[in-house]
């Protein structure tokens, strides 16, 4: 799959479905075991709630875990090398949702961090008006991880595709 292409010493991963408390709770894990200061711990966390929160919102495949509760399915890891740690999540998404995420990716990949607070700022205020959830979070990734957004987005067939997306934070 997409997965071999990330080197580093991988600190943490999962596959599978991916939900509010599981995120809750790897998130913390990851806290308690990066090896960083205060400021570079908080981003990190920030960052991973931020990808592994789409996958359980957005993803294309969707499993029942509990009575009544769905969650999205996909994985993430978290690998640290000697000047960085990166963050990458994959999962299944709809075609149509891909046209969506390339457009918002290069859109924030042409910016600087003044000019992605500015579009977050303008993206929140249309939070009424449509669905952009998933926007100011990759908004939120770039804005906190100062760098830019590396992405795929693999057309498996005529309705789904497949979107890797990570994030490099340098130490």
């Amino acid at each position: 799959m997409f997965k071999e292409d990330y080197n580093g010493e991988n600190l943490l991963s999962f596959s599978g479905p991916l939900t509010v408390s599981l995120v809750s709770f790897m998130a913390n894990y990851l806290k308690s075991m990066l090896n960083a200061d205060y400021v570079q711990v908080k981003r990190i966390f920030r960052i991973f709630i931020e990808l592994t929160q789409n996958i359980s919102y957005y993803s294309a495949e969707i499993l029942r875990v509990e009575d009544g509760v769905n969650s999205g399915v996909g994985w993430f890891m978290v690998n640290e090398s000697d000047n960085c740690f990166t963050i990458t999540t994959g999962n299944l998404i709809y075609n149509s949702d891909g046209i969506k995420l390339r457009k918002n990716c290069d859109e924030i990949n042409l910016l600087d961090e003044k000019q992605l607070r500015e579009l977050k700022r303008k993206t929140r205020g249309q939070a009424m008006i449509r669905d952009v959830g998933a926007h100011i979070g990759l908004i939120q990734t770039s804005i906190l991880s100062k760098s830019k957004l590396n992405y795929r987005i693999n057309q498996l067939n005529n309705e789904h595709s497949f979107f890797v997306i990570s994030v490099n934070i340098d130490k």
